[in-house]
């Protein structure tokens, strides 16, 4: 049979082409990049393989793991335990195991008030933990009792400015006012199950198990998703006058959700929805330098507001001379168009306020993601329902990405087992031996 062209060689369309390959069906990915792996993808820069995005799994991911254990990935390193949150200008440790739990050290430093408010919605997340995602039922509950108000306004100051923004930095790179609370609570939910890994070597190796074999044209630029009455009939190719139409009857658009609009026209509704989806840009640089940056028992650090540095970390519990500075957040925006070399000045600087150092830089990489990270959009069931309802009505499109499950690394793959599903159903497209 002909082959499905898949747009976009991230996690979610690798995933799409790795599930069609089950069903036996050919796919070819068209990645505009040189690279696969998209925004969580794995740069080698000097000597180094430096991921530039996710990096950390949870043991409770079915799809993610079952890759794992396909291609035999298994040399796994453990997750932060915890974090240290600037918190009215100190840093207070925040464990993970015991924050679910409750913590009294955080308690005493967000106040009564702000410990009961954290300990009841974590507690909310933690019952509701198996059924939480974006296709069942329980999540459009969780939309009407709590996206009436964004975040910041259902919680107290010091919870805003504390734990709270620091899942939202890590979640959508944004501030606690930018997000809305069932997207918290699906993240939280997410916080609380499984222990939480890393690949050895990183999550590059995935990526590279994903892509063997598969027909992936580097440097293919799709300008439009041509559509004939209501039908997909080839991809457009290049910009200007040198563009062509390539023939296609079948396509899953993988990739972000503001690139899709730019690549196909929907319905209006389906439009107005998509709209309503925000993305938040943010960039991540690697340094290593030639000492220990962090102090005896600090791994991770999550700062205050007005601070351009969203989060740091030591890229493994191991390497704490090797540094991942993450920009994000709204005073990270003002200063995300710096060249490289201020850029890592600043956020060095940044984070010297808080940990002093000595160490000398060896080297350094500069990630940006101007599209962003998805933070998706107040009462997004109903959203996710205008958007998949408007693909429908084009025959032979469907799309994955990180809009529609979760932006996680499992969410992505969800998406495209989905997105397979819808294309071809249940329906066998292998061609007779």
């Amino acid at each position: 049979m002909e082959p499905v062209h898949i747009i976009g060689a991230g996690i979610a369309g690798l995933g799409a082409a790795h599930y069609l390959a089950a069903r036996g069906i050919p796919s070819v990915i068209h990645e505009a990049s040189d690279l696969h792996g998209g925004r969580a993808a794995t740069v080698l820069h000097e000597g180094h393989a430096f991921e530039v995005g996710g990096k950390n799994f949870s043991s409770a991911w079915p799809r993610f793991n079952a890759l794992l254990r396909e291609f035999g990935i298994a040399e796994f390193e453990p997750q932060h335990p915890g974090f240290h949150i600037v918190l009215h200008d100190r840093l207070v440790a925040l464990e993970k195991s015991k924050t679910l739990k409750g913590d009294l050290r955080l308690a005493s430093a967000l106040g009564f008030r702000a410990a009961v408010q954290l300990n009841r919605f974590l507690a909310e997340a933690r019952s509701k933990a198996d059924a939480l995602n974006y296709t069942s039922g329980l999540i459009e509950q969780v939309e009407r009792d709590w996206d009436h108000m964004p975040i910041d306004g259902h919680f107290s100051r010091s919870l805003v400015d504390g734990p709270l923004r620091l899942f939202t930095v890590i979640m959508g790179a944004a501030e606690p006012s930018e997000l809305y609370p069932s997207l918290l609570m699906l993240f939280c939910s997410g916080f609380g199950k499984g222990q939480h890994f890393a690949i050895r070597g990183g999550t590059g190796r995935l990526h590279d198990a994903l892509a063997d074999g598969k027909a992936i044209r580097y440097g293919s630029r799709v300008s439009r998703i041509v559509v004939e009455r209501g039908r997909v009939t080839g991809l457009e190719m290049g910009q200007g006058r040198a563009t062509k139409v390539l023939p296609a009857r079948h396509v899953i658009a993988a990739v972000p959700l503001h690139v899709l609009l730019r690549l196909v026209e929907l319905p209006a509704y389906a439009r107005v929805a998509a709209e309503t989806v925000r993305y938040r840009p943010l960039a991540l640089i690697n340094a290593v330098y030639d000492r220990p940056v962090f102090a005896e028992g600090v791994h991770s650090i999550m700062f205050e507001p007005g601070s351009i540095l969203g989060h740091c970390s030591a890229n493994r519990l191991h390497r704490p001379d090797h540094v991942r500075f993450t920009l994000s957040g709204r005073a990270a925006r003002e200063v995300l168009h710096l060249p490289d070399d201020e850029l890592i000045a600043a956020a060095e600087a940044a984070f010297a306020k808080r940990m002093p150092f000595e160490a000398r830089r060896l080297t350094a990489h500069v990630a940006r993601h101007p599209g962003g990270i998805c933070g998706y959009a107040p009462y997004f069931s109903r959203v996710k329902r205008d958007l998949l309802r408007g693909v429908g009505t084009i025959a032979g499109l469907e799309v994955a990405g990180d809009y529609l499950e979760g932006h996680t690394m499992e969410g992505c793959l969800t998406s495209a087992d989905l997105a397979v599903d819808r294309l071809f159903g249940r329906e066998d497209l292998r061609q007779p031996a």
